[in-house]
């Protein structure tokens, strides 16, 4: 059978620690009960149980439905991506019960406006932008600049570890950051030797970064001819002009009535994303 109906899913269960060695136990049983396609891999901590499955089919949601109805106190958290259906989504478990379900459209298309980042200064000089897509659970990439670099990102977060790699403009990624959760710190490594990014991904990367400056971006280095209008603007708005600068056109629609000398942020990130804005603006930007 075609591995492109797989579905990769996620379900993570959190709360008091003393129970979750009886609730992975129940899990484990009931699972033996369940008829599904596929396995799955166990990621346990200390305060989380997480069960990676990769199945095909449909996902055996209902052995931890009963496992939540018999450990109230324990949090069920659901997450999976269906490629074939070209569909994500999200779902909360609780006292035997699917809540908070939701779903969306997995972003497969560099023209797609969402999951995009900006943040300017009073001047508007470009502090960070990116636009990022899930590719997988636990795996992100994306293009990220600012007003004088950019980069293509892969980013891999398995529980609260996250792994962070980015280019300088080669195909390969050639620094690291590995952290222990969202929130860390952490010195970026050099890759030696850099890893060479696989070309699939690199052209769909490559892609996704050339509409995302088509749409957004005028350089300074690029023809006279072509960034005139821009450059016009700029000095009569008062703005200092650098390597990577938002365009006129796009300020004014995103800022509306707002002061055009004040600060300005706009997003259209997912709202479990703004882990990978803070991520970015600590260890890249």
């Amino acid at each position: 059978m075609s591995t492109d109906l797989l579905i990769h899913a996620t379900l993570t269960v959190s709360g008091d620690s003393a129970l979750l060695t009886a609730a992975d136990a129940r899990i484990k049983a009931l699972l033996v009960e369940e008829i599904f396609e596929g396995g799955f891999e166990e990621h346990h901590g200390d305060d989380a149980l997480s069960y990676d499955f990769k199945v095909r089919g449909g996902v055996p949601f209902p052995a931890f439905v009963l496992a939540s109805q018999e450990f109230p106190q324990l949090a069920v958290v659901a997450e999976w991506v269906n490629v074939a259906a070209g569909r994500s989504g999200r779902a909360r478990i609780a006292d035997g019960k699917i809540v908070d379900h939701v779903e969306a459209p997995i972003t497969t298309s560099s023209a797609d406006t969402g999951n995009r980042f900006f943040s300017l200064a009073a001047d508007s000089r470009l502090e960070l932008a990116f636009a990022v897509m899930r590719q997988d659970i636990g795996l992100w990439n994306g293009y990220v600049l600012n007003h004088e670099r950019d980069a293509l990102f892969e980013i891999r977060r398995d529980g609260a570890a996250i792994e962070l790699r980015v280019t300088e403009g080669a195909a390969e990624w050639v620094q690291l950051w590995c952290l222990s959760g969202p929130d860390a710190v952490a010195e970026p490594q050099a890759l030696e030797p850099p890893q060479a990014i696989d070309e699939k991904l690199y052209d769909q990367l490559e892609r996704l970064a050339q509409d995302f400056v088509a749409e957004w971006i005028w350089l300074r280095d690029a023809p006279a001819a072509e960034t005139a209008i821009e450059r016009d603007r700029y000095q009569r708005y008062g703005y200092a002009v650098h390597d990577a600068n938002v365009r006129v056109a796009r300020l004014q629609r995103i800022r509306g009535d707002a002061d055009m000398h004040k600060p300005l942020r706009h997003s259209t990130l997912d709202a479990d994303y703004d882990w990978i804005r803070a991520l970015l603006q600590r260890c890249w930007a």
